[in-house]
């Protein structure tokens, strides 16, 4: 089945949809507009040590009407999103809509090559479209990409601050108890580097939105050699989340797009 449609029309809109929910609440329009830049996160633990204890950021009211935890610090703000692509899609459509021009995702994935361990950090180069979103946004086509430049920038930083950190590829799917041992064989040795369930997905609704996207991220588990090897709770998990966040966040405004926020549509 084709999922792609040429019509670039939709009927629902996302700023419309956003609307119709928090509008009835008291909402005024103008309490929806986001800054440029938006730090992205898949926990709220991890979006509790980014906002870390005492900040000044200010969770924005009006859009926990619709649902969604969003903080304003130093000229960005700071989100949680679902997990999944179909979920964070939606999130990233209606950020889109109210403002924001550029997206840094920190999430986790699950290494597929020896040499890649638990706590050390990804940043994503392209992603294999093995979910079902981004065929809505993008003709057939196996991979989708991120901004570039912003992830060799990003690249950049946490190679000078001293992070066992890769480049390169990973796989996407909406199927993760599907992560077969052919697969993840195969895709190990084409050198992608792990499995995820968002990125594909993110990166195809950024390049037809125009919104530059990057991503950082922290490997949570290891499937290579046909095992799965849990890291969630481990040392090396824990110090290097810990050290992603505290050496981004002091430098994470320098990575603002140009230009004023506000509303796009």
């Amino acid at each position: 089945m084709r999922f792609f449609d040429e019509d670039p029309t939709s009927i629902v809109h996302p700023d419309e949809m956003v609307r119709s929910l928090v509008f009835p609440q008291g909402v005024e329009i103008d309490d929806l507009d986001l800054e440029g830049l938006a730090l992205v996160t898949f926990t709220s633990s991890d979006l509790k040590e980014w906002l870390e204890p005492g900040s000044s950021a200010k969770p924005l009211q009006a859009w926990r009407k619709r649902g969604y935890w969003i903080y304003r610090r130093d000229g960005y703000v700071v989100a949680q999103s679902s997990i999944g692509a179909a979920a964070s899609v939606m999130q990233l459509e209606e950020f889109a809509a109210f403002g924001v021009k550029r997206v840094i995702y920190l999430g986790y994935c699950g290494s597929l090559m020896d040499e890649v361990r638990v706590g050390d950090l990804v940043i994503p180069t392209e992603a294999i479209r093995e979910e079902g979103t981004s065929y809505h946004y993008l003709p057939e086509g196996r991979r989708c990409f991120p901004d570039s430049s912003l992830q060799d920038r990003i690249f950049a930083l946490a190679s000078a601050s001293g992070f066992t950190v890769r480049q390169g590829a990973v796989w996407t799917t909406d199927a993760p108890y599907r992560e077969t041992k052919s697969k993840v064989y195969r895709y190990g040795r084409e050198g992608v580097l792990g499995v995820e369930m968002e990125m594909s997905a993110l990166f195809a609704v950024a390049s037809v939105r125009n919104v530059s996207i990057g991503a950082m991220l922290l490997v949570s588990d290891e499937l290579n050699g046909g095992v799965w090897r849990n890291g969630f709770f481990s040392n090396e998990l824990r110090e290097s989340r810990k050290k992603v966040i505290e050496t981004f966040r002091p430098r994470l405004k320098a990575l603002r797009p140009e230009g004023s926020p506000g509303r796009k549509i």
